[in-house]
């Protein structure tokens, strides 16, 4: 289970992160009946937030040490330090 979205037999480059990866047969919203009903709003919410976080922050970048949870269950990142240089667009509150 810990290995299934980092298959190297399934994925080229199975620990890098690749948003524009295709196909990609990820498992991390089930498959068959088990399947999440929510699956589509939860990609779409993160598209959004990645869209707007990078316009806003287009120099955002990994600024340090990048720690993995350690599981059996659930392989994810654990601390993942960033930086960015601040602007005006990006430090002026929005409505």
């Amino acid at each position: 289970m810990g290995a299934a979205n980092r298959d190297p037999a399934v994925f080229d480059k199975p620990n890098d992160l690749d948003l524009s990866r295709s196909p990609n047969p990820h498992l991390a919203f089930g498959v068959g009946p088990h399947f999440c009903l929510g699956s589509h709003l939860a990609k779409l919410q993160l598209s959004t937030i990645l869209d707007v976080l990078l316009d806003r922050l287009p120099d955002l970048h990994v600024a340090g040490e990048v720690t993995r949870v350690r599981s059996n269950f659930i392989a994810g990142i654990g601390h993942l330090p960033v930086a960015f240089s601040p602007s005006a667009e990006a430090s002026s509150p929005s409505a």
